[in-house]
């Protein structure tokens, strides 16, 4: 398992904790690109989820609904890319 597949895991079991800065790494990584976004915040796109944009606000730590959002946007991905 990568480094970053484990990351992706620790995103699903432990929503708490993470923060901006982490999460953005990681969505980076997946393909997702920062769009943008208003003072405090950054939005991620995909261009295989054209209908998802994710609101990331600079918080230490995030708050776990985004976190879960950031999730459920992953395994849309996975599903399509037909990851392991």
């Amino acid at each position: 398992m990568t480094n970053l597949q484990k990351r992706i895991q620790k995103l699903r079991n432990q929503p708490r904790g993470i923060s901006s800065d982490q999460l953005g790494r990681d969505l980076r990584a997946l393909g997702f690109w920062e769009r943008g976004g208003k003072g405090s915040h950054k939005c991620y796109q995909h261009a295989k989820l054209p209908g998802v944009r994710l609101t990331v606000p600079k918080r230490n730590p995030l708050p776990p609904v985004y976190v879960k959002l950031a999730w459920q946007a992953i395994e849309k991905l996975m599903e399509i890319e037909n990851y392991d």
